[in-house]
């Protein structure tokens, strides 16, 4: 037991040993600590934390300055990992790695944010550089391609299997050789991969006799591939040198660079190598075919020039895709014409007008269709292709009361009735008149009226020309449209269409039924006079049947039927009366809503029934709310708004304006009652009669006084007996300039203004009382012009009275 508790503390002292080793070794590599001492373990630890694996070489060096290494520590650090595999890291020889890492490619730019265009047409094949997920990057996971061409900072996977049993991860130096153990170096820079299997199978069978015999095999695979730079020069948008995968192509870096420029090729874009040039590619290949044969994949220090464009055309119009091409001296109209998508469905198939410029002058052309495989486009050329026009030629248009309207072929319907027994009147459709809109010869409209009764009959026809336009009228649409109207109480009152036989009770029915309060013994009925034949004007308006709905005895007039435009008014009972409420709240024993009993209950009345006020209740300050032009007709709010009109232009001041507007809205409105007096008096004349929604406020005793406008600090003062006006308006600082303190005026609770009144010397200012409102009107100043606008004036008057001379002297 205790030699087991023994052993157990050797192991967590060695593990926290190593652990601490470690950790050391970590912390004081950036300081400079001899790599050399640590092992395979510590350094592969530490690459694997400071993320320094499964970088290229130039990747490593940067990550590793980043981290504090020097560049003796990062020579170092390279050799040391070069001799073992962390994960992926820099090349060298060491183990058979568990599985292969994928090769790492180059961040590309982002691309073009908008489309190239010109006079707002964009130039073709321009906007595949503003495509986030159409890089023609190329794909650096693929197999091995067989014709890669080996060069420096690629990576050989060199596995040997069968009898013998080895795997390789060699890197290809900067003079073109890899160094395989016990062989030495090995040159295979400028060689295909074919190429460097078949010159390593012949050097590594002298140490792998089974090479030769067959019984061990060898295979090459590459790695992580190197970059390389190329430039591009000429019409691009971002020229220079760039970095790219040892696998890019023309297309890749095209878009790496953006692209061509406005005035840059996107059909002669040459790549050269050596001072040669290799390949020429045309963008229109890949756009319109998916061609990309001459996407060559470049080499170390290629050179890829675009060129100026040297023919453009524009294409607008009824085509599929307007923009800018780019035509060479083999491409036709036709050509152009399939770089555009085609014609669309709507384009006039007959001719295209070409606009171009001449050697002095511009040129139009008209090219017939059987002529545009022939015609050949100049440089400039504006092709416009024509839509269709709205016009038909073969078209006739029937529409109305008919089953079947809408436009036909006048080949199928020659004559006006062939088309009527096509498109079939509707059985309510007006036969007796119908309409033919024409163009004559010199295209003025023309109306040809017809019976379609006749038509139909054979005994009228005639023959349709194109655009000929026929509407069938229905009855409906000729005759006014029939209403009866019901008034008063019913549920729905409103105008419902006439219908043929409809009596009194059916309309009422209609309505929705009457309503609780609707008197069944007078029901109105209001008749118009229809009398079109009578050439004298009668003094009578209408015509009045009372109907008693009650009396079943009176069948004659109940069961009258009604007329067109019929007036059914259901009066109110005169012994129905509805609820009629007011509301009485604050300091009251039972406030809240009470029912009128009569339209004869007064204030005090009310009050009583509340229970009377409260203890501590302030009746001077009560007053009641009572609503303004409520339930008004029609006409009287006509009447109404005149007089707001002539007030409202008898008023020049904008705030008294604004007081008349509000003092005739329908809203609550103050009532001067003095509640102290009924509650004294039972005959005050301010025990007024309630009407339905009166509302009544009894408030408590409020000790302070209000002041607003003309003081200098408006705030409320404590009342106090014997306080006064001058004594308030003391207590706010005093009246402001401007202020008018002899036109000084107090607001009492109840809503009762006084005002100041003066006679000779002596001015008597209105009692204050606990909770008044105490306001000093400030004077209106007039506002004077300065000498700038006095100035600006007189020079328009002077400007204006020259022009008025000057043209008196041209008049005469």
């Amino acid at each position: 037991m205790i030699r087991n508790k023994t052993n157990c503390i050797k192991q967590v002292l060695l593990l926290f040993f190593f652990a601490l080793t470690v950790l050391t070794a970590e912390a004081q590599l950036p300081g400079g600590v001899n790599i050399d001492q640590l092992s395979d373990a510590q350094l592969m630890q530490y690459a694997q934390q400071a993320g320094l694996t499964g970088l290229s070489e130039a990747e490593l060096t940067m990550k590793a300055k980043e981290k504090g290494l020097s560049d003796d520590q990062i020579l170092k650090l390279k050799a040391r990992m070069q001799t073992f595999n962390p994960g992926g890291g820099a090349g060298g020889q060491g183990e058979k790695p568990t599985g292969d890492l994928k090769r790492q490619g180059i961040k590309y730019l982002l691309p073009k944010p908008s489309a190239d265009s010109i006079n707002g047409l964009v130039i073709y094949g321009s906007d595949i550089f503003t495509k986030e997920n159409l890089t023609f990057e190329p794909n650096i996971n693929i197999a091995t391609p067989k014709n890669y061409v080996i060069g420096a900072s690629d990576e050989l996977k060199v596995d040997i299997y069968g009898f013998s049993d080895k795997s390789q991860t060699l890197k290809v130096s900067s003079d073109g050789n890899i160094r395989y153990p016990n062989i030495g170096p090995i040159k295979v820079s400028g060689l295909s991969i074919d190429e460097v299997k078949a010159k390593l199978t012949s050097a590594l069978a002298k140490i792998y006799p089974g090479l030769k015999s067959g019984n061990t095999s060898l295979q090459i695979t590459l790695g992580q591939i190197r970059s390389i730079r190329v430039n591009l020069i000429g019409e691009i948008t971002k020229p220079g040198s760039y970095e790219v995968s040892s696998l890019s192509t023309i297309a890749n870096v095209l878009y790496a660079a953006g692209g061509p420029t406005k005035i840059g090729s996107y059909r002669k874009i040459e790549l050269i190598r050596s001072g040669k040039s290799i390949a020429k590619f045309d963008l229109y290949d890949y756009l319109l075919k998916g061609d990309l044969t001459q996407n060559k994949v470049l080499q170390d220090d290629d050179v890829i020039k675009v060129a100026t464009y040297t023919a453009r055309v524009e294409v607008r119009g009824a085509v599929k895709r307007n923009a800018i091409y780019e035509v060479d001296n083999a491409d036709k109209l036709t050509d152009l014409l399939n770089y555009a998508g085609g014609l669309s469905d709507n384009a006039n198939k007959d001719f295209i007008r070409i606009a171009r410029f001449g050697k002095q002058e511009k040129e139009i052309f008209t090219i017939k269709a059987e002529e545009a495989k022939t015609f050949a486009l100049q440089t400039g050329d504006k092709v416009l292709v024509d839509s269709l026009s709205f016009i038909f030629k073969n078209r006739v248009v029937i529409n109305g009361s008919l089953y079947y309207q809408g436009d036909y072929s006048i080949e199928k319907t020659p004559t006006l009735k062939d088309l009527l027994l096509l498109a079939k009147p509707k059985e309510y459709a007006y036969t007796d008149r119908a309409m033919i809109r024409r163009f004559q010869a010199d295209y003025t409209p023309e109306i040809i009226g017809f019976s379609v009764q006749e038509v139909v009959e054979g005994k009228f026809n005639i023959n349709l020309i194109r655009e000929d336009s026929i509407y069938i009228y229905s009855k409906t649409e000729t005759n006014e449209t029939f209403q009866i109207q019901i008034l008063g109480e019913v549920n729905r009152p409103g105008a419902f269409p006439y219908l043929k036989g409809v009596k009194v009770q059916d309309i009422i029915l209609m309505a929705g039924g009457f309503r609780d309060g609707a008197s069944r013994k007078f029901v109105e009925v209001s008749r118009r006079i229809r009398d079109t034949l009578s050439g004298n004007a009668s003094p009578q308006y209408a015509v009045i049947l009372n109907i008693n709905i009650d009396k079943s005895s009176n069948t004659e007039l109940i069961n009258t039927v009604l007329e067109p435009f019929d007036i059914v008014s259901v009066r109110k009972a005169p012994g129905y009366k509805e609820q009629v409420n007011v509301t009485i709240d604050g300091e009251v024993i039972y406030p809240g809503n009470y029912s009128i009993v009569s339209n004869q209950e007064r204030l005090s009345d009310l009050l009583t029934r509340a229970g009377g006020i409260k203890e501590g209740a302030y009746p001077e300050g009560a007053f009641m709310l009572r609503r303004v032009f409520e339930n008004i007709s029609n006409n009287d709010s006509v009447i109404l708004k005149n007089k707001i009109a002539t007030l409202r232009a008898s008023i020049n001041d904008t705030i008294k304006a604004k007081a008349a507007d509000s003092s005739f809205k329908g809203d609550l409105k103050i009532v001067g009652i003095r509640l102290d007096d009924v509650l004294n008096k039972k005959s005050s004349i301010y025990d007024v009669i309630l009407q339905d929604g009166d509302i009544v406020k009894i408030p408590k005793r409020v000790e302070t006084v209000q002041t607003f406008s003309g003081v200098y600090f408006p705030k409320k003062v404590v009342y106090r007996d014997g306080l006064s006006v001058k004594d308030v308006i003391s207590e706010c600082g005093g009246v402001v300039p401007g202020g008018e303190k002899k036109k000084a005026y107090v607001v009492y609770p109840n809503g009762e203004v006084k005002t100041t009144s003066s006679f000779l010397f002596f001015r008597n200012y209105p009692r204050v009382k606990p909770g008044s409102e105490v306001y000093v009107p400030v004077r209106k100043e007039n506002k004077k012009l300065s000498t700038a606008e006095v100035l600006g004036i007189t020079t328009g008057l002077a400007t204006l009275a020259t022009m008025v001379i000057t043209i008196a002297n041209l008049t005469k």
